[in-house]
């Protein structure tokens, strides 16, 4: 029997997915999950609150020779941590970098368009990037699944730190600043432009 899931904050379906034993995209496209589908659009962007259709397992049958030895091999599903590093706009290509997420750390080099992408456990929280050039080290700590849909203010507010805003401002001048920074019509109002570039920008 299907089970209902109702979301904490902080979680999104893979870590979701994770818990019950599940691949992600098993639960995002079932057709009991079709209307929060629609509702939510990211899967990794969830609400407290939001309630996720678990579906039974289903047994998956492989036939092979008796007497003999089978060897199956389990498929483990990492989600995917995906940054762009910039100055003034301009991406950081070929920076070396040590992601460390949850006390596990990994060492790389951003790609021609300054990015980072590292596989992360699903249910990971905690984070920090450190970017060394020459003698100069610069240190991000950050937060995992902890961000709000785009139409809750918290949501807003989590992207627009993401990218650097003050997020001490009162709500209406956040807005506004990054209105004014894209070249959008400076309403303090999240209107559906503001949501769409804001999207674009963030990456979700």
């Amino acid at each position: 029997m299907a089970t209902e899931h109702k979301v904490k904050q902080g979680e999104c379906i893979s870590s979701i997915a994770a818990q019950y034993g599940l691949f992600p995209e098993t639960i995002w496209d079932d057709p009991a999950n079709a209307d929060l589908k629609e509702q939510r659009a990211d899967p990794n962007v969830l609400s407290p609150g939001d309630v996720v259709v678990i579906p039974d397992k289903r047994a998956k049958e492989e036939t092979g020779g008796t007497e003999q030895r089978h060897r199956f091999r389990r498929k483990g599903v990492p989600a995917m941590l995906r940054l762009q590093i910039k100055r003034d706009d301009q991406p950081r290509a070929n920076v070396p970098f040590v992601l460390t997420v949850d006390g596990t750390s990994t060492n790389g080099t951003t790609d021609g368009d300054g990015m980072v992408e590292v596989p992360i456990p699903p249910g990971a929280r905690q984070g920090e990037l450190k970017i060394t050039e020459g003698d100069v080290e610069e240190i991000y700590p950050f937060r995992l699944g902890t961000l709000d849909p785009l139409d809750s203010e918290e949501g807003v507010r989590g992207r627009l730190r993401g990218l650097g805003y003050d997020d001490s401002l009162e709500f209406a001048d956040l807005v506004r600043e990054f209105q004014h920074r894209e070249g959008l019509d400076p309403t303090s109002h999240i209107d559906e432009p503001t949501k769409a570039k804001l999207r674009e920008v963030f990456g979700q």
